[in-house]
C-alpha cells in the first residue's frame, strides 16, 4: 500500500517518538485516512501530499515521509520495513540493514 499511495518503487519514512512530534502548522488542512485495521495515513487536503503514517505495529511512533521535510541532515536509514512486501523488481541485498516484518504481517503491506 505504501508503494501505491505514493506511485514509487519505494517509501523513506522517518520514524519519531509520537511524544516528541508536533505539528507546527496546517493542522487544518491535515485528513486522515484509514487505510487498514493497522494503519491511518495523513495526506494535506490542499495539495494531496502524504505526510504521515501511523501503526498499530508501531505505536509509540509517528513516521512522517523523507521527501517532505525541508532537511534529512542527521538521519540514516536503520531498518527496511515491511521487506517482505518490497518490489519484486527491485535487486537490492538491503544494504546490511536489519529487515522487519510485523508478526502478522504475512507479506501484505496494512
Amino acid at each position: 500500500m505504501c508503494r501505491r499511495a505514493h506511485g514509487a518503487g519505494f517509501v523513506t519514512w522517518a520514524g519519531v517518538a509520537r511524544e516528541s512530534f508536533a505539528l507546527e502548522s496546517g493542522a487544518a488542512l491535515l485528513t486522515r485516512f484509514r487505510s487498514s485495521a493497522q494503519a491511518t495515513r495523513s495526506f494535506c487536503s490542499r495539495c494531496g501530499s502524504t505526510l504521515f503514517f501511523e501503526s498499530g505495529h508501531w505505536p509509540d511512533e509517528i513516521h512522517v515521509t523523507l521527501a517532505n521535510l525541508d532537511s534529512a541532515d542527521g538521519l540514516e536509514p536503520k531498518m527496511h520495513a515491511y521487506w517482505s512486501s518490497r518490489a519484486p523488481w527491485a535487486d537490492w541485498s538491503g544494504a546490511q540493514l536489519p529487515t522487519v516484518d510485523p508478526p502478522d504481517h504475512g507479506g501484505v503491506e496494512p
